[in-house]
């Protein structure tokens, strides 16, 4: 097969699932050492992305409009591209990839039934297995064999500085120790019912504090923060909070610590490509899916309910709950986490 001089790799999905789309980066750039490789997401999306070396050149559309996509792609023409690989199935890409000219496409779908028109068929498209694996099955349309390399983000040193300050500054203002290897506690969610409890929370906090051999530290988006009332309830435990930061502040401040505690979310997925050991607490998500990790260094903890519903019954890691609202959260509220768990 001829070698491409020009790819483009395509991913429009959140922070996490775009946080797991390095590992396929980077086999791609290890396939195709010498070509141009460009790649698309959404704008919510570059912080995570900035500074990729598998990237050559990163392009972002503004929204998930059909309009805003279709203009991105024409623009996105004049690269004359060899191949689009567009590592997640989205209706609005599988009507409008024509538009990019490419001279072959791979677009994962689900099922042999609904290949789009002009793209090569994805093996085992459809199939039940984690993020990572399903992104090679679109490298394996294209001849490459997936090596599940390490998801990856790195922040540049001038930002890891600033954070170490930021950090140093917070710990030392609630009475901590700056000098201890830190433990990241993690509340964010893209769902409300993906959250573990406050409360629940910030006992494990308060027992890694007491424990003395990491110094706890909560990072929180602001919104979140002010719903929870996190600044009173960290200062009644001293706890020292950072609540205040953008995208890439909040991944460098993750990079400085040596362990984390996250739900089934986008943080957790940054913890893990920045190389902290992070135990993952999951509720009605797809384990199966989401946490394509080694479970050694990356532990889960999950339980069995029977409102998981969604999904294959007889693969009990893949089932989910598709709820919007939950009286009761039996899933994550009866998460029984413990200091163990989380210096384990």
């Amino acid at each position: 097969m001829e070698k491409p001089v020009r790819i483009l790799a395509v991913k429009l999905r959140a922070i996490g699932d775009t946080v797991i789309w390095t590992s396929a980066l980077a086999s791609l750039r290890e396939a195709h050492p010498a070509a141009e490789i460009h790649a698309l997401t959404f704008g919510s999306n570059e912080a995570v992305l900035r500074g990729n070396g598998d990237i050559d050149v990163l392009h972002l559309v503004k929204s998930r409009s059909r309009l805003d996509l279709a203009l991105k792609f024409l623009e996105l023409r004049r690269f004359r591209f060899d191949w689009m690989l567009v590592f997640n199935s989205y209706a609005a890409v599988s009507r409008w990839h024509w538009l990019v000219g490419a001279g072959k496409k791979a677009i994962y779908h689900h099922g042999r039934t609904s290949v789009p028109f002009g793209c090569v068929t994805i093996p085992h498209a459809g199939e039940m297995e984690d993020a990572i694996a399903r992104d090679g099955r679109v490298l394996e349309a294209m001849g490459i064999r997936l090596k599940r390399h390490p998801t990856r983000i790195a922040p540049e040193p001038t930002e890891s500085f600033l954070a170490e300050r930021i950090i140093r500054e917070s710990v030392e203002a609630g009475g901590g120790d700056p000098g201890k290897p830190r433990y990241l506690f993690l509340p964010g969610a893209s769902h409300p019912l993906r959250r573990f409890p406050r409360e629940k929370l910030l006992r494990l906090a308060a027992e890694v504090a007491a424990e003395g051999t990491y110094q706890p530290l909560v990072l929180a988006d602001r919104p979140l923060s002010l719903e929870w009332d996190l600044p009173r309830h960290c200062r009644e435990l001293r706890l020292p909070l950072i609540d205040h930061l953008g995208l890439r502040e909040f991944i460098a401040c993750m990079s400085c610590a040596e362990r984390a505690v996250a739900n089934d979310s986008g943080p957790a997925h940054l913890a893990v490509a920045l190389g902290l050991r992070t135990v993952f607490l999951f509720g009605p998500g797809s384990a199966g899916e989401w946490h394509p990790y080694d479970k050694g260094r990356h532990p889960m903890i999950r339980i069995t309910v029977p409102c998981r519903t969604n999904g294959p019954q007889d693969r009990e890691l893949f089932r989910t709950c598709g709820d919007a609202r939950c009286a009761h959260q039996m899933c994550m509220r009866d998460l029984n986490v413990t200091l163990g768990d989380l210096l384990g």
